[in-house]
C-alpha cells in the first residue's frame, strides 16, 4: 500500500514515514505544498493520503482533501496540531476518513491509517464514495489500453496472465512487466473477452492461456498460486473443455 505524506514540517514528515514503513507500508514520497502533492498525485498510484492541514504557500489540506475527493476518490486522514474549534470544522467537511493530532505517538498513527481504510471501504460498501465516474481502460480489438498520466499504454491482451484487485486498484500482471490502474474488477472483467478471461475469485482474473495447472483450491499460472472457490473450479473445468 502506497502512502502520500503532504507535510511542510520536515522532521515530523520524516517521523511519520519512518512509522509509516515500519508498519509495512510504502511512504517514499513527501509533498510539502499543494502543487507538489497534486503533481504526485497525477503521476503515481496511491491508496491513502496523511494532509497536514497547513501547508507552505497559500492552498492547505483542506483544499487538497477536496481535490482529492473531486478527482481521484482516494481515502485521507488530516493531521494538524490545531485545537481551534472553527479550523477542525472547516477539516471536518471535506468529511476525512480519519484524524491524527500532533503530537502523535506510534499507536495513534497505526489507528489513524486503519481507521481510514476501514472508514473508506464501509464507505464504498454503502456507494458514499467520490470515486471518479471516468474510466481509465479500454478494450480495442485485442488490445487493453491503460491511462497512464496523460496518454494511453497499449496492451495486447495475450500478454496479461492474471490481474488482481486491491479495493478500488488493480495489478495488472503481464509477461514483461507489471500495471497499476485505478479501477475495479468488476468493471475490467465486463470489458474483457469471456472466451479468454475468466474470474476465478473475488480479487483474481485469470488469462485460461496463461494456466500452467489445476488443483483443489489454486490455479497455477508459471509458480504463482491464485486462489479458486470450488463453485468457480467447476466452472473453470468446464470452459476449459469448451476452450480446448
Amino acid at each position: 500500500m502506497n502512502i502520500l505524506i503532504v507535510e511542510d514540517d520536515f522532521i515530523i514528515a520524516k517521523h511519520l514515514q519512518f512509522l509509516l514503513n515500519g508498519f509495512g507500508y510504502e511512504a517514499h514520497d513527501i509533498a510539502t505544498d499543494y502543487p507538489t502533492a497534486v503533481d504526485l498525485l497525477a503521476t503515481k498510484v496511491f491508496h491513502l493520503a496523511v494532509l497536514d492541514i497547513n501547508l507552505n504557500g497559500y492552498q492547505t489540506g483542506i483544499d487538497l482533501a477536496d481535490h482529492i475527493r473531486e478527482n481521484l476518490g482516494i481515502p485521507f486522514l488530516f493531521l494538524s496540531a490545531h485545537d481551534d474549534i472553527a479550523v477542525v470544522n472547516a477539516a471536518l467537511q471535506s468529511a476525512p476518513h480519519a484524524f491524527l493530532q500532533k503530537p502523535f505517538q506510534k499507536i495513534t498513527v497505526y489507528t489513524a491509517v486503519k481507521l481510514a481504510l476501514k472508514n473508506y471501504r464501509l464507505a464504498a460498501l454503502a456507494g458514499e464514495t467520490d470515486t471518479p465516474e471516468k474510466e481509465d481502460t479500454t478494450v480495442i480489438k485485442d488490445a487493453l489500453f491503460i491511462k497512464e498520466k496523460h496518454m494511453f499504454t497499449k496492451i495486447m491482451l495475450a500478454e496479461i496472465l492474471y490481474i488482481r484487485s486491491d479495493d478500488n486498484y488493480l495489478e495488472l500482471h503481464t509477461i514483461k512487466k507489471k500495471y497499476t490502474i485505478r479501477e475495479t474488477l468488476k468493471n475490467m472483467i465486463q470489458q474483457l473477452p469471456v472466451n479468454f478471461f475468466f474470474r476465478v475469485h473475488k480479487s483474481f482474473i485469470i488469462n485460461l492461456n496463461a494456466i500452467t495447472a489445476i488443483d483443489y483450491v489454486h490455479v497455477m499460472i508459471n509458480d504463482i498460486e491464485i486462489p479458486i472457490t470450488n463453485d468457480n473450479r467447476n466452472e473453470l473445468l468446464s470452459r476449459i473443455k469448451t476452450f480446448s
